[in-house]
């Protein structure tokens, strides 16, 4: 049954179109059904489906599920879904627009939620040449983000307001959902949820005609065209009285306001790609990936009101079947991840306040850091009842690992003072989960660590993943100790890291098979399955060079990486299932820490190729989004994945600013490292707001040649009178020789397994001029293809580079009977390159001339017999 609420005029009310603007981060394409799309504020999120289903939720609260347009034209008695004249989406930073198109009108649909307030806005812009209603159904829930629960929900309709009033019993949540345009209402059971879906419709005439648009305080007059209108459609509230919640919902319609909070949006993200790092780089897949990325963690950082504000991991529906929206709560582990992208390209605030003030706050007594927090956890007994709170062991060293990061880029002393408590507490707490005295935390007494499901961790004791977040922790603990004048806790800390560091490597390293084992058994056995996980340790120097250098090769390989990404656990092993979460499965975060150690272990081309695969899943489905976990197999996210998540996100940052650019912040020193690892075919990279300590900013310029590569370093804020150390130390090619620095006392040039490289060290105070020249050496470079969604892997892998008895080796991959290219580039042009093993058919070995930049094309097709399960095949090419 309807409530009719006018005398059917052809249009009710609307506000006047204001300029939405451009955004240099907008992407566009046609509808894909059941992609997701997002728009997130600090307090609510709209979450929907390219072809315009959409839930809103005002942490903690979940309102509806299912909204979604449908259109009447007088052609037909039903009304034409909106789904089926989906056409066009458009994804940008403040919002999301989708564009239905039939053939006697367009109706562009703009969603977003205000940025600090339980908001979320819709915006509609008609186009049509015959009289149309506009029909929005949902189905209401009104519940607490899981496993809160409420009673005695229900909806009903408000005539002042023009909205659905979305209650319970006690009154005590309240929100409203309507429109100034509504003609009719749906009339709706008294204290309850009706079986069918509520709907509203507008009444809406042809572009021809005039509107009269209501002005605040004066008497109705000056009419607008409805092509020049927004119908506005919201919905506004929370836990509060139902009078704030109405006194909320009438902000919101009043005049202007919504203008004012998508230019709030618009400022907001203006400010984040202006304040915080950017970089420029040869390839622009990768440079909106970097904004992107900056975008989706900004994101991260939910207001709850009985909570407070932290970060939570990701977003993704809840549908009908639940209420938990995706990863959409406050994880411990989560946070300290993703801080180290954060507090390197400068979004400090939040870091400050989400991962470290805001997890603090629920520190438990012992010292342990809580792995999750649900939206509802207000609502209940969340840290007794539940088992969930205290379930994963890594999170507590991660957060002093990431406090010492934090600390590094930031000098931030005052927060250390402020937190140094709750972080001595859980610096005690992970040294008590080793029982046996080796150095290392155990996994029985701490909690979970690399898995949380699956055979692979039968037995465990300690895995490499939980260990080498350890042993990084506590030379950062050590540091901070010293700040905090404690010296005998700095020392205990590091006579830990050498305990842990001798047993890692005696335990774990397999020299025969060139890889670190992924964890220590009970009875004294030793799980030796290829895995990615001592990654995590290899990002942060953990092992030794030599032997790390062997496993990046190891992890390069396409049993470990596929197209989109590294698989956690080898193709190879008898537990490997593609579709399995932790035996299998492809994740980008766990992409992120093999792209970084391969550029801590001088693997730069793996790096690169993992780093590129990270950023492609922002764009391939959900856009501007990556999601949580892939297919092992094929390029196809699993049906379970979250689409949103931001653990994957932060991995675009990390082994970018880390690795490709090898920037390291070290603000108490007053010291800055770059050590970049530009792919060959670059020929410059730049980086401003560079941020060390709380008010200088740097701007890098690199520009790179045959033979030399330069930096050229300023200040672009901050006081002169206050030197920074930086050190330029690049990787030159492998074979280079007769090294030089610009810079007088430069090291000796170091010949490590994958590069050379020499450092040097001067002092800024405004510009600063470093570079390095050689001569010889074989630079290598390769291309690969964004994967199509659906399909297997196919690129060319770079494994390896050395310099083996004088010769250049470079290890590939590639599938069989399959054509590729390499580019190589050497002092003089390389007339000879064979193939080893010398029985691999690799035909034809086509080299051609060099062209102006010296660069040659190696063409070639790879072995037809030899092919792995995903049918690679392994040679080395000899160069000279």
């Amino acid at each position: 049954m309807l409530s009719v609420l006018a005398a059917a005029p052809v249009f009710a009310q609307a506000i006047p179109a204001f300029d939405l603007g451009t955004s240099p981060l907008e992407l566009r394409g046609d509808v894909r059904p059941g992609t997701y799309v997002a728009s997130a504020g600090r307090r609510a999120i709209a979450m929907g489906t390219e072809d315009g289903r959409f839930e809103l939720w005002s942490w903690p609260l979940k309102w509806l599920h299912d909204f979604q347009l449908e259109f009447r034209v007088p052609k037909y008695t039903q009304p034409i879904p909106a789904r089926e004249v989906a056409r066009h989406v458009s994804v940008r930073p403040e919002g999301v627009t989708i564009e239905y198109a039939y053939e006697t009108f367009t109706v562009k649909q703009t969603v977003f939620s205000a940025l600090d307030a339980p908001a979320v806005f819709m915006l509609l812009e008609v186009d049509a040449v015959r009289p149309l209603e506009i029909i929005a159904t949902f189905r209401p829930d009104i519940h607490y983000a899981w496993p809160a629960s409420l009673g005695g929900q229900y909806i009903a309709w408000n005539v002042p307001a023009k909205a659905f009033l979305f209650s319970e019993s006690r009154r005590q949540v309240n929100a409203f959902l309507g429109s100034p345009a509504i003609t009719r209402a749906s009339d709706v059971p008294a204290h309850m949820l009706a079986a069918a879906p509520p709907q509203f419709t507008i009444g809406v005439g042809d572009r021809s005609q005039q509107y009269t648009e209501p002005r605040l305080g004066e008497p109705p007059g000056g009419n607008i065209n409805l092509h020049e209108a927004f119908i506005p459609i919201v919905m506004a509230g929370g836990e509060m009285p139902r009078d704030s919640a109405r006194a909320l919902y009438d902000r919101m319609m009043a005049p202007g306001a919504a203008r004012a909070e998508w230019q709030k949006r618009v400022a907001h993200y203006a400010r984040l790609r202006e304040s915080t790092l950017r970089i420029t780089t040869p390839d622009p897949l990768l440079n909106g990936a970097f904004e992107w990325a900056k975008v989706n963690l900004d994101e991260s950082m939910v207001c709850n009101p009985n909570l407070g504000c932290g970060l939570v991991a990701g977003y993704g529906l809840s549908g009908s079947a639940s209420d938990r929206p995706g990863f959409g709560w406050f994880f411990g582990g989560d946070a300290a991840i993703n801080s180290f992208g954060m507090s390197a390209v400068g979004q400090r605030d939040l870091v400050r306040d989400g991962v470290f003030r805001f997890f603090a706050k629920y520190q438990r007594a012992d010292g342990k850091i809580t792995h999750e927090i649900s939206q509802g956890a207000g609502k209940i007994d969340w840290f007794g009842a539940y088992p969930y709170a205290f379930y994963h062991g890594d999170t507590t060293p991660f957060w002093v690992l990431a406090f010492g990061e934090y600390w590094k880029q930031t000098a931030d002393t005052a927060l250390v003072r402020e937190l140094w408590p709750n972080v001595r507490k859980a610096y005690e707490w992970s040294k008590k989960a080793d029982s046996d005295g080796d150095g290392l935390m155990e996994n029985p007494i701490a909690g979970a660590g690399a898995l949380e499901v699956g055979d692979l961790q039968v037995g465990i004791v300690s895995d490499v993943y939980l260990s080498g977040v350890w042993v990084a922790a506590l030379e950062r603990l050590a540091r901070m100790a010293e700040v905090m004048r404690e010296p005998a806790l700095a020392t205990e800390a590091r006579a830990i890291r050498a305990k842990a560091l001798r047993t890692l490597e005696q335990k774990l390293w397999l020299p025969q098979a060139g890889q670190y084992a992924f964890a220590l058994l009970e009875g004294g056995k030793i799980n030796e399955n290829l895995t990615s996980w001592p990654a995590t340790a290899m990002a942060f120097d953990v092992f030794d060079p030599t032997n790390g250098a062997q496993m990046a090769a190891r992890l390069a390989g396409a049993e470990i990486m596929t197209d989109w990404g590294a698989r956690p656990l080898s193709a190879r092993s008898t537990l490997f299932d593609p579709l399995h979460y932790n035996n299998g499965a492809v994740w980008p975060f766990v992409t992120g820490w093999v792209s970084l150690a391969q550029y801590r272990y001088y693997n730069a081309h793996a790096g690169y190729f993992a780093l590129q695969a990270i950023a492609r899943t922002g764009f391939a489905e959900a856009l501007g989004r990556n999601p949580e976990v892939i297919s092992g197999r094929v390029f196809k996210p699993l049906d379970t994945a979250v689409p949103h998540q931001f653990f994957a996100t932060s991995m675009v940052l990390t082994p970018l600013v880390r690795g490709l650019l090898g920037l390291e912040v070290d603000a108490p020193a007053g010291k800055v490292t770059l050590a970049p690892r530009l792919p060959a075919q670059w020929d410059s990279m730049r980086v401003d707001q560079i941020a060390v300590g709380g008010e200088d900013r740097l701007s890098v310029v690199l520009r790179r040649r045959r033979g030399a590569i330069l930096a050229e370093v300023w200040r672009t804020a901050g006081d002169a009178a206050r030197p920074i150390d930086v050190t330029f130390a690049p990787a030159l090619p492998l074979g280079a020789r007769n090294v030089q620095s610009m810079v007088p006392g430069a090291s000796a040039p170091v010949q490590l397994p994958g590069a050379v490289v020499q450092s040097s060290t001067a002092r800024l105070r405004e510009r600063l001029r470093l570079g390095t020249s050689w001569e010889g050496g074989v630079e290598v470079a390769s291309t690969t293809d964004a994967p199509r969604v659906g399909a297997r892997s196919s690129s060319l892998r770079i494994i390896s580079e050395r310099l083996v008895g004088g010769r250049h080796v470079v290890t590939i991959q590639g599938r069989a009977r399959h054509a590729y290219e390499l580019r190589v580039r050497a002092a003089t042009p390389i007339e000879r390159i064979t193939v080893e093993p010398a029985a691999a058919s690799v035909t034809p070995l086509d080299l051609g001339t060099a062209d102006a930049s010296g660069w040659q094309s190696l063409r070639f097709t790879m072995p037809a017999e030899g092919g792995d399960d995903d049918g690679y095949v392994t040679v080395s090419l000899v160069i000279g």
